[in-house]
């Protein structure tokens, strides 16, 4: 048996203030990924802790050799100014292979304090507003842009301090994370409201439900239908009705070798049609989604193409080669002739509408269209 201590039981060191530190940072910056105040914030308080009288977020472009300011609001406003006007003096653009490899940029140690007081970007811009000198951050990074943050200290400060400069060690990684999830954010952000604005043009309701029947989100003839009376789907109707509930699961895979389409009638001589969102697995059905649809004599049929085009973005030039896969078994080197195109156009094309819609073959595909043939969107004529 283990000998007990003699000094007590184990107690564990409380963090220190640099450790506390370090986490706060790290809490402001993911609390600021889906908050544009908190993330202004979060930056300002990096900057704070590292010693800083101004801070931003720049980004070199590459092709262009060009600095853009992206974040400014921690900058003294004749320094931004003037930051445009000197970007191409700046020393720091000796240090991009270094920043491209992910490394801090501390401009004391890479030139030297005395070779800075006699470069112009130092003697003529940074002095006179105070700034003595700066860090450089690398967040991020791609062929096209290499982003930094930049921290300024200013005039008669000594340079970074050695727990500074570990501070800055460990915030980095996680200031390029947060940055790339806002960067994330907002790509989805952006395109959703676009395929919002798509599906919105259906005049019929569609909606994505889990397989429980919560609406996760629909189009806004979607959003009407749930506010009629007797919907089954309205907050109302909880919990859903069994044959229902049945459809939504077997539409995202549960008890089937592969999720499958279905219909229910409902008054008002609507039918309501449950399709996979997914035409393969790799999600567990507990967590997929599954598209309902409302159709019936009430409901305008949508152009051909309609769907595939807002469901899935895909170009005139792919819903053309879906639709002739769906009239024709044919090989691919066939489907290029017929079509007056090059195989390695079908094939990049066909490559292209596997990605969108979620299909890993040609079986998986048809079986989708012939799926969303169940709407009358005509998305096989």
């Amino acid at each position: 048996m283990p000998r007990p201590r003699k000094d007590g039981p184990y107690r564990p060191m409380p963090p220190s203030s640099s450790d506390q530190t370090a986490l706060q940072l790290l809490d402001g910056l993911y609390a600021g990924v889906a908050s544009p105040e908190k993330w202004q914030a979060a930056l300002q308080q990096v900057n704070t802790a590292l010693g800083g009288a101004s801070a931003a977020l720049v980004s070199l472009h590459r092709p262009t050799n060009q600095l853009t300011i992206d974040y400014a609001g921690a900058l003294i406003p004749d320094l931004e100014a003037g930051f445009i006007a000197m970007q191409e003096v700046d020393p720091a653009r000796a240090a991009v292979p270094l920043l491209a490899a992910g490394k801090i940029y501390v401009d004391h140690d890479f030139h030297g304090a005395s070779s800075l007081q006699r470069m112009p970007f130092y003697r003529d811009f940074l002095a006179p507003l105070g700034i003595g000198h700066y860090a450089l951050l690398p967040v991020a990074g791609d062929t096209e842009y290499l982003p930094v943050m930049s921290i300024q200290r200013e005039a008669g400060r000594r340079t970074f301090t050695p727990r500074e400069l570990q501070l800055m060690q460990a915030v980095q990684p996680h200031l390029r994370n947060a940055l790339s999830l806002r960067q994330q954010l907002r790509h989805q952000r952006a395109e959703s409201l676009i395929l919002k604005s798509t599906l919105d043009s259906l005049s019929f309701p569609l909606l994505a439900c889990s397989p429980q029947g919560r609406v996760v989100t629909g189009n806004t003839a979607g959003q009407r239908w749930l506010r009629t009376p007797g919907c089954p789907l309205s907050d109302n109707a909880i919990p859903v009705p069994a044959t229902l509930r049945r459809l939504l699961e077997q539409a995202c895979g549960r008890d089937t070798a592969e999720p499958t389409s279905g219909s229910l009638m409902l008054a008002d001589d609507d039918i309501l049609v449950t399709l996979p969102l997914c035409a393969h697995g790799g999600v567990h059905w507990h967590d997929a989604l599954a598209l309902v649809a409302i159709q019936g004599p009430r409901w305008r049929k949508p152009p051909p193409g309609t769907l595939l085009r807002a469901m899935f973005g895909l170009t005139p030039a792919e819903i053309r080669l879906v639709h002739h896969l769906m009239r024709h078994d044919e090989p691919l080197p066939a489907v290029a002739e017929q079509l007056r195109l090059s195989l390695n156009t079908v094939r990049t094309q066909l490559r292209a509408i596997f990605q969108k819609t979620h299909t890993r073959r040609q079986s998986d595909l048809i079986r989708l269209v012939g799926q969303l043939a169940l709407l009358r969107s005509d998305a096989c004529p």
